[in-house]
């Protein structure tokens, strides 16, 4: 799909009837920053909720490069990595007690714990994916952590540790996870990226270009620089991924600890919501190891915050965090801080 093609769909999805009476809506949210992003409303984007797995050699795998992203979760004593290339064409992926929920619009990624499904509304808030739940049929802001409509309006998601970081680091990690398959009972080409050059392209016009309207502009950074946004409450800091070299940041938002670690050079970002101190023992990608330990116990961990020490005790607690585009973040947290 090249860019006038994709421009087009945009401006027909713009100007589609609100079938869905968005202003007749209870929202904790500002309505007038609600878009319907497809025409047939309620998973016009499929989710998948029969997954199937590969093993990383294995059959049905979509071509994947090296530097192709992919997130990827410990669950049930398995490591489990989905491609982008696949949740750009379905956004959610439904498993047993999670939800990988995925905006390609925003960028951002979280792993849900839940024991009820999600899928697409059809609509989206500051051009970020708006879920609903199958169980209730609340509506749900991805990068707001918490339902803005419905029963459920006001409560808040649980989400687990997620990791995002580069096919070929990913192999190097976890060599004997599963990845999501091409299998999906859906014909979709996911060797092609379905929008255009949104993410990837050289001039400033497109970087900056997004889809549909946001609540607030913030210019401090580019639009699609991507940071490690954790929050809190209505506290908000986003942390920019630019350290060559694994460092470790001590974050405070709304007086909760957090960890969080950053690499630019490996693609990881990463946060963690803990007292206590936390020090990296050792980086070797190559290797395959990434360990984690605190200062003051022998505890060790990995990079998604599994106890390698004592397994299956005391993992390390994830972060209200998500890697996402600056523009996203701060459209949500307009108050959010900027840490170097």
């Amino acid at each position: 799909m090249n860019r006038i093609y994709a421009l087009s769909i945009c401006l027909l999805v713009m100007s589609c009837t609100n079938a869905l009476n968005i202003e007749d809506q209870n929202w904790t949210i500002n309505e007038n920053f609600i878009r319907e992003g497809c025409f047939k409303g309620k998973d016009c984007i499929p989710s998948i909720d029969s997954p199937q797995f590969s093993a990383i050699n294995g059959e049905n795998i979509t071509s994947l490069d090296d530097e192709d992203l992919v997130v990827g979760i410990w669950h049930d004593g398995e490591y489990l990595a989905f491609p982008h290339s696949i949740l750009d064409w379905h956004e959610i992926v439904n498993g047993s007690g999670y939800s990988i929920s995925y905006c390609p619009l925003t960028g951002s990624a979280i792993n849900i714990e839940t024991d009820h499904e999600f899928g697409v509304s059809g609509l989206l808030f500051n051009s970020n994916l708006i879920m609903y739940d199958r169980k209730t049929d609340s509506l749900w802001p991805q990068m707001l952590l918490e339902s803005a409509n419905g029963n459920r309006i006001g409560e808040n998601l649980a989400i687990n540790p997620m990791l995002e970081t580069t096919w070929a680091n990913w192999k190097k990690l976890y060599p004997n996870s599963k990845i999501l398959n091409a299998n999906t009972g859906y014909n979709r080409d996911y060797n092609r990226y379905p929008y255009g050059d949104y993410k990837n392209c050289n001039s400033l016009a497109c970087q900056d270009y997004i889809y549909f309207p946001i609540e607030f502009q913030d210019n401090r950074l580019a639009a699609k620089e991507r940071v490690l946004t954790i929050i809190n409450g209505n506290g908000a800091k986003a942390i920019r991924i630019k350290s060559n070299l694994p460092e470790i940041f001590n974050i405070v938002v709304n007086g909760e600890k957090y960890i969080a670690i950053i690499s630019e050079s490996d693609n990881i970002a990463i946060a963690y919501k803990t007292d206590k101190e936390l020090e990296i023992e050792k980086w070797d990608i190559s290797s395959g190891e990434i360990i984690i330990s605190d200062r003051n116990s022998n505890e060790q961990w990995n990079i998604l915050g599994v106890n390698i020490s004592n397994p299956g005790t005391d993992n390390l607690q994830t972060g209200e965090s998500y890697i996402a585009y600056w523009f996203s973040a701060a459209a949500f947290f307009p108050d959010i801080e900027i840490v170097n």
